[in-house]
């Protein structure tokens, strides 16, 4: 992979993630993998390859790769909001709704006018049971039907979980 009209210039960054991505749209996962990493090698400053690495793992299921693979980011970049939810995300599938919160809570602090990442903390904050604190949440950025509603239902959701 050389640059076209450069070739005695190695491939940029961006260039790598976009053929990253276009492998991904081609369902090769696993040369789109080895990119990502490559990118992450060559220009470990480039925050979208671990976040586009660790969505492809976890559309994998393999949760605990791209947890690595977000932990590596969040090294370069530690207050990285987008790998912070993508984070918390991670935490929210393993059912550890007390971490998935803190990273949440992380990000929405970057940026606070962020309503996926305040709505991913009342998410996890209905799963924990605590309705009030949710519901106060779900009131900023939701009409108060769809924020009662949204509390109930995972609310409800956490108490058929439990055991």
């Amino acid at each position: 992979m050389e640059d076209p009209f450069n070739p005695d210039r190695p491939p940029t960054a961006k260039t790598l993630y976009l053929m990253a991505d276009i492998l991904v749209a081609q369902g090769r996962d696993a040369q789109a993998e080895q990119l990502y990493k490559k990118i992450q090698t060559e220009y470990p400053e480039f925050l979208p390859a671990y976040n586009d690495l660790a969505a492809m793992q976890m559309r994998q299921r393999r949760i605990p790769d791209a947890m690595q693979t977000l932990s590596a980011g969040l090294s370069v970049s530690p207050r990285d909001p987008v790998l912070l939810n993508n984070m918390g995300m991670c935490w929210l599938i393993r059912k550890d709704y007390a971490k998935s919160l803190d990273y949440f809570t992380e990000a929405a602090a970057v940026i606070p006018d962020n309503t996926r990442y305040r709505s991913n903390m009342a998410t996890a904050l209905s799963l924990m049971g605590r309705r009030d604190e949710a519901l106060m949440l779900f009131r900023q950025i939701l009409p108060e039907e769809e924020a009662m509603e949204n509390v109930r239902l995972l609310c409800d959701r956490a108490g058929a979980m439990a055991p």
